[in-house]
């Protein structure tokens, strides 16, 4: 399996499968890890698009880029409606949601990223490092809201690119790629 990642360079993968469920990708940094969420995400040319199959993504970056005047509530809300709020509540944020993106920590954005991304419609939802900024006890919420939600929505790949030993010692996963 390819990624094009420029003209002149190319990421070659093993054969990879994404069953239903949560997929963990583990491996050394600057072995591809985050090249192939953003290749199954759509933003590079690969041979994933027959895995994708016209299927929406949903992909939360390592570093989220919010609009800077915009609440925290209208971002979210002109972008998915109502469903963030309940995923937003169960992580905490209910006291930040008329907040400006300046005014929270990298922790509470990353928060806010996640239940963008757990209230999006789509069936593959692609998480990059999404524990990284989050301390033990708002990382175990994390955990067991990917418990819950695969247990919601079983026929969805959630897909998690992690280095964090609490995300892969947690056995949170179905599927584990090791790069």
């Amino acid at each position: 399996m390819e990624i094009q990642v420029s003209s002149s360079y190319t990421l070659s993968y093993p054969e990879m499968h994404f069953p239903d469920g949560i997929t963990v990708i583990t491996g050394p940094s600057g072995v591809g890890k985050t090249t192939l969420l953003r290749a199954l995400h759509g933003a590079l040319k690969s041979e994933l698009t027959s895995i994708i199959r016209d299927q929406k993504t949903a992909l939360m970056p390592q570093q989220q880029q919010w609009i800077s005047y915009m609440t925290m509530h209208e971002q979210l809300t002109m972008t998915v409606g109502k469903l963030w709020e309940p995923v937003a509540i169960n992580l905490g944020l209910q006291d930040h949601f008329k907040k400006l993106p300046a005014e929270l920590s990298i922790g509470q954005q990353q928060r806010f990223w996640l239940a963008w991304v757990l209230a999006e419609d789509a069936h593959w939802l692609l998480f990059d490092e999404p524990t990284s900024a989050l301390d033990d006890d708002w990382a175990s919420v994390t955990i067991k809201l990917f418990e819950q939600f695969k247990i919601d929505y079983p026929r969805k790949k959630l897909v998690i690119v992690t280095h964090d030993v609490r995300l892969l010692q947690a056995g949170i996963q179905d599927h584990l790629i090791a790069l």
